[in-house]
């Protein structure tokens, strides 16, 4: 399969590659950027360039996609968006998303999630995208609820990430 390209007015939503690792790292290696992840702060720009190994092999897979957020103007990529956990059987995944902050607040992320909703619902048929948030990610929570997303609860001790237990607020929207 070829990996789709979409885009935005400000982006281009493409596959990542090995020369998007140094943009990754810029805000893998913050610790601000990694509070609400499942790994640890990047320290070398091989951390990086795992990620994207990581990501791409999903794809190969058949088991989700991860764009690269690359801001037009600037031919830099400052974000990754995309689904995982995807199951075609059951018609559902689990989208997931990070921006550099240098390019919080400018409403990146909704531009981008948009059309990778519009393309998991009619390109993979999906009936139902899940998301899994902290509950203290006001901002994240606040992305999801302007796209529709509906919050379904909480669930306690949900994640095992850095060492620890963590709950995770659940928010679905479904292909009505």
């Amino acid at each position: 399969m070829i990996y789709p390209v979409l885009e935005t007015e400000r982006l281009l939503l493409r596959q990542l590659s090995s020369h998007d690792s140094g943009d990754l790292f810029e805000y893998f290696s913050q610790d601000e950027v990694m509070k609400y992840y499942d790994l640890e702060t990047f320290k070398t720009l091989e951390d990086a360039q795992n990620i994207i190994t990581h990501f791409n092999n999903e794809f190969e897979k058949g088991k989700g996609f991860r764009w690269a957020l690359e801001l037009k103007s600037e031919k830099k990529v400052i974000g990754t968006c995309g689904y995982h956990n995807w199951f075609p059987e059951h018609s559902r995944a689990e989208i997931g998303y990070e921006l550099n902050p240098k390019f919080w607040r400018n409403s990146y992320m909704k531009e981008a999630v948009l059309p990778i909703l519009i393309f998991g619902f009619e390109s993979m048929r999906l009936h139902r995208v899940d998301a899994f948030i902290d509950p203290s990610n006001i901002s994240s929570e606040k992305l999801l609820h302007s796209l529709n997303f509906k919050e379904e609860g909480t669930l306690r001790d949900y994640f095992f990430e850095k060492g620890k237990f963590v709950d995770a607020k659940i928010f679905g929207l479904i292909n009505e």
